[in-house]
């Protein structure tokens, strides 16, 4: 009997020993991406000049090189099965219900980002209307969701098996990481000079966002329902940013 405990028990360190392993790795390959993409910046950037004129080719070179890694790694990994990381079209998204949530819930993060933190950044606001749907809504969403909810939470399927339940709703261990990882990518706001509260609150939202994406994206298989949330989310934000400026104009 004694034997048979400890073979239990050695059964369970050794699973908890190889997720953990698996989460490691998942995150090495997630900050080997966002290191290609300060390499490509570094590389790519014309003249200071260029950036202050058009400040939406540092999201561009970004972002483009943050999805072509991340697909590059994962048809290595895969073999050219891109499905498996969430590449499949779905007709199971509840659009009726994360598309208001992810408004609303941006919506509330930026009201907060507003008036209770001081932000000290140009933020976005020398995008043009054009560029903020563009390179904002639709472009940083799926390139964002690719690394994240693609790349990472593609890797720790196999630890789907574990997690927690929030609100009746069961919040798996890959979907936690990938909305931990895409929390954290915005403490990088810190060096642009942000407000720390502005970017403690982003980072917040950011994880909300991605338990909300991940979920959505483990529950279809599929990166749209993701891309949606994390699309709708950035729309919210945008509307609360403009009735921001609306009542200070008034003021």
């Amino acid at each position: 009997m004694v034997s048979q405990k400890k073979g239990i028990k050695g059964f369970f360190k050794n699973q908890a020993v190889a997720a953990i392993v698996k989460v490691i790795i998942a995150l090495l390959f997630g900050l080997f991406v966002l290191s290609m993409t300060s390499a490509a910046l570094v590389f790519f950037s014309g003249p200071p000049e260029l950036m202050q004129v058009k400040p939406w080719l540092i999201g561009f070179i970004t972002h483009s090189t943050m999805v072509a890694v991340s697909i590059i790694i994962m048809l290595i990994l895969s073999k050219g099965k891109l499905n498996t990381y969430g590449f499949k079209i779905t007709k199971h998204v509840s659009l009726k219900q994360i598309i208001p949530l992810s408004l609303g819930i941006g919506f509330i993060g930026a009201l907060i980002g507003s008036f209770i933190f001081i932000e000290n950044s140009a933020s976005t606001e020398a995008f043009s209307f054009v560029q903020t749907v563009v390179f904002i809504w639709f472009y940083a969403s799926i390139c964002e969701e690719v690394l994240t909810r693609g790349l990472i939470q593609g890797l720790l399927k196999p630890l789907i098996k574990h997690g927690f339940f929030l609100f009746k709703l069961r919040i798996s261990l890959p979907v936690l990481v990938g909305a931990l990882f895409f929390a954290l990518m915005h403490t990088a706001l810190l060096t642009t000079g942000m407000n720390s509260g502005a970017v403690f609150n982003i980072v917040l939202f950011a994880f909300i966002l991605g338990i909300i994406a991940g979920y959505h994206r483990e529950k279809t298989g599929s990166l749209i329902p993701a891309v949606i949330v994390h699309m709708f989310f950035n729309v919210g934000g945008f509307c609360a940013g403009l009735l921001i400026q609306l009542f200070k104009t008034r003021i």
